[in-house]
């Protein structure tokens, strides 16, 4: 029996997807995509995190930060994962700053951020399309999250906004 738990995102043909995929076990051998049953999903991407955390290290010594793929598993009637199909990378980012309230420094610390998103543009990421970006400030005593789309972060850039202005923009997306 057939099931859909979700609609799939498979690329379009001829664009490249360097999505992961779980390699099927021996009772999988026959099986075919028409027979999945999509379910949302995440992965985590060790070398990707690796690097990225790496690129936030030069913002600040005790930054962190990792990569995940967001898409959806193929299932099988028995609920095995056959396969993993990424639609996107999105990226997490802790910082820490001394004042919650300092809008202009908190937005210095996103642009900064999100040159180190840039270094892994999405032709080189899992998945088709551009992801998230989620940022944690800590503050001693309290914190702040914030999340928003590549794009949005993109269109912000490309209007010139940086500090206040820029977290503004982004704290609303």
């Amino acid at each position: 029996s057939i099931f859909l738990l979700g609609a799939c995102n498979f690329p379009k043909p001829g664009q490249s997807n360097p999505g992961l995929t779980v390699e099927p076990d021996a009772s999988a051998q026959d099986f075919t995509s028409s027979e999945c049953a999509y379910m949302w999903a995440r992965k985590s991407l060790p070398d990707l995190s690796k690097d990225f955390e790496e690129a936030l290290k030069e913002i600040q010594p005790q930054a962190d930060g990792y990569a995940e793929a967001y898409g959806e598993n193929c299932m099988d009637n028995q609920g095995n994962v056959v396969n993993f199909l990424a639609m996107e990378t999105d990226f997490y980012v802790t910082l820490e700053v001394k004042n919650l309230e300092d809008k202009q420094v908190l937005g210095e610390l996103i642009e900064k951020a999100l040159a180190a998103v840039a270094k892994f543009p999405v032709e080189d990421t899992p998945g088709p399309q551009p992801g998230y970006v989620g940022i944690t400030f800590k503050a001693p005593e309290n914190e702040l999250r914030l999340w928003f789309t590549q794009t949005a972060a993109e269109a912000a850039l490309e209007n010139e906004l940086h500090g206040e202005e820029l977290f503004n923009a982004l704290q609303t997306k």
